[in-house]
């Protein structure tokens, strides 16, 4: 039983995730405290479960392309998890980070193999 795989649909995944963010938005803007006395919590539970989904829904494979971790190497995965520590612990370097970020990833991105012939 260890061995074997366990199909995932990940159409069916993409559906709860949409229905779980769709009720969580007409709960929010639709439905009064005076309706729903735990209006707030349903609220909040449907928002992260919807949220969770999404996540999970774009990072299983498709039939075009491999999962999303599959070509992660561990110095991205480590740099990830110290990248969150640093922001949870001090929130004020989120955006100098997401820049820095940015220009390092703009300047180290793959370039085109192609080039355009010389004149």
């Amino acid at each position: 039983m260890s061995g074997e795989k366990i199909p995932i649909n990940r159409l069916l995944v993409g559906v709860i995730a949409a229905i779980c963010l769709i009720v969580a938005g007409i709960l929010e803007w639709q439905i009064t405290v005076e309706q729903f006395a735990q209006k707030e919590a349903a609220t909040g539970a449907f928002m992260r479960v919807g949220l969770l989904m999404f996540a999970f829904w774009f990072a299983l494979p498709s039939k075009k392309r491999d999962a999303a971790w599959a070509n992660v190497s561990p110095w991205i995965f480590v740099g990830l998890i110290l990248a969150i520590v640093g922001v949870a612990l001090r929130p004020k370097i989120a955006v100098p980070l997401i820049v820095v970020l940015s220009i390092i990833g703009f300047v180290l991105r793959p370039r085109n193999k192609k080039r355009a012939p010389r004149r």
